[in-house]
């Protein structure tokens, strides 16, 4: 089960090499999903290269907000920075994190 919370940066890693292929951050959560705006992608692995179509393309599909359920469903997340990582936040966190 996820535990990211809102606030939270997060990245979409390729599968296979140790690079990002998308960042954004969590602007809404809730017990059973979270949302991530995109705000960023790799413009040489999405074709932004081969034309002003892919551009465009790429920014309207890789930069948009995406919603996730909480229960895991395939697509691997990494949490880059967060925004609980003081006080109660990150006691909290971490206890969250322990019982999953």
């Amino acid at each position: 089960m996820w535990t990211f919370k809102t606030g939270d940066l997060v990245s979409k890693p390729h599968p296979k090499k140790d690079e990002d292929l998308r960042i954004g951050i969590v602007i809404k959560d809730d017990s059973t999903t979270f949302s991530i705006k995109w705000l960023w992608y790799n413009k040489k692995f999405f074709m932004e290269k081969e034309g002003d179509i892919f551009r465009e393309m790429n920014n309207t599909l890789l930069l948009d907000t995406t919603m996730y359920g909480r229960v895991y469903n395939g697509e691997y997340l990494k949490l880059l920075n967060s925004s609980y990582l003081d006080g109660n936040h990150k006691k909290n966190r971490e206890t969250t994190q322990k019982n999953s």
